[in-house]
């Protein structure tokens, strides 16, 4: 038998029997990196004995919220980087068996005790489809829970980027919420305070005017759905629900792999956003930018927003021709990488850096960032 054939009965059999028979092989993954991610995503549902050493593990089999069941999450997202869809398939089902998730998911009263948590809401939108109908409510209910509380949190955080600074030069005599100086008000009232029945009486209200607005910007969210994206998607749906709720911006929200679909009516609520996008496929960016196209009327009063791994489907080119043309238009184009384990960016470096010389910034942005961006062009501020 030749040397090329030996190793790769060796390889065969590593992947079968798993790290343990290392000693017997003489770890023959040592330099394949590919095959040794297959081996350790295999590992991951496969391995008995690799799983009693995972700490947090061997007493939650069943339904159990330890390490196991939301490092899935994580797991899950990286298959279709080595798999095929129907060997995706077959892991997703053992792990929800192996791992304790289909108990979870199967049952409501276990369900609706879970703590909402962004791993949560990931690991739920990854099994939907797993989910059965008598737990159908339950896990809906739990992804409301976190959705509304990361969207409340991001609110705050946001609108603020997006809506301008308060204007210090006088006040207002639109007396509306919005332009409502709460600090000032409460100052101007302290003394008005009831110590014994700790009551502020407010006498006088305090407005502030706002900088001057220009007409609307269209801002153009393209999210790639293709199933490394979860994290990204989840992220991409409540920014939008942020971004649709600001006076001064007309949101586009599309999501796209190989098709497109235009998920603006739902806009306003992650949660039917996030129920409504099917993960998986291929990824056809070229495709996405073309249709965001069709929709640009202003082109110096549009951003184009996309978030993607940047990993096309076909061939580069056509995709570098349509964000050209755009940019050479006069719209503002903005690329925001996936981010992988750790928080560092996860994207194919050669299309994004591509894409950065024609005009579009690649960068891995915070949420706050991004929004920070938007609403400077939004204001009229310079790029």
């Amino acid at each position: 038998m030749s040397d090329d054939s030996s190793r790769e009965a060796a390889r065969r059999l590593r992947l079968l029997f798993g790290r343990f028979a290392d000693a017997s092989l003489g770890r023959p993954l040592d330099e394949d990196e590919a095959l040794a991610r297959i081996d350790e995503d295999l590992s991951f549902v496969y391995d008995d004995r690799a799983y009693r050493h995972r700490p947090g593990l061997h007493d939650e089999r069943g339904a159990g919220l330890g390490p196991s069941v939301l490092r899935a999450s994580a797991w899950l997202a990286r298959l279709e980087e080595v798999f095929p869809e129907e060997a995706i398939a077959v892991l997703q089902r053992d792990a929800a068996d192996r791992l304790g998730i289909a108990e979870l998911l199967a049952d409501p009263d276990k369900l609706s005790a879970v703590t909402p948590s962004p791993a949560m809401l990931a690991l739920l939108l990854r099994y939907r489809s797993q989910i059965p109908e008598a737990a159908l409510p339950a896990a809906r209910r739990l992804v409301e829970a976190a959705v509304r509380d990361l969207e409340r949190a991001l609110a705050l955080d946001l609108r603020p980027a997006l809506t301008g600074a308060i204007d210090p030069r006088g006040r207002s005599r639109l007396h509306v919420a919005r332009n409502l100086d709460a600090r000032r008000t409460i100052r101007d009232n302290l003394k008005n305070y009831d110590a014994e029945r700790q009551i502020l009486g407010i006498e006088r209200l305090v407005f502030r005017k706002r900088l001057a607005r220009h007409a609307r910007w269209r801002v153009i969210v393209l999210v790639d759905q293709s199933g490394s994206m979860l994290e990204s998607v989840v992220q991409a749906a409540l920014v939008a629900a942020v971004f649709a709720s600001v006076q001064e911006i007309d949101l586009r929200l599309l999501a796209f792999d190989t098709h497109v679909v235009d998920m603006t009516e739902l806009a306003r609520d992650p949660v039917e956003v996030l129920f409504s996008v099917q993960l998986g496929g291929g990824t056809l960016i070229e495709r996405a930018v073309g249709y965001a196209a069709t929709l640009v009327s202003d082109p110096r009063r549009t951003l184009i927003a996309l978030i993607s791994d940047f990993r096309e489907g076909g061939p580069p080119g056509p995709l570098f021709t349509r964000v050209k043309d755009l940019v050479d238009a006069g719209v503002k184009m903005l690329g925001i990488a996936s981010l992988g384990r750790g928080g560092a960016p996860d994207c194919d470096q050669r299309v994004a850096g591509a894409l950065a010389t024609l005009g579009m910034p690649i960068g891995a942005m915070t949420p706050r960032e991004l929004a920070a961006w938007v609403g400077k062009h939004v204001r009229g501020g310079a790029p």
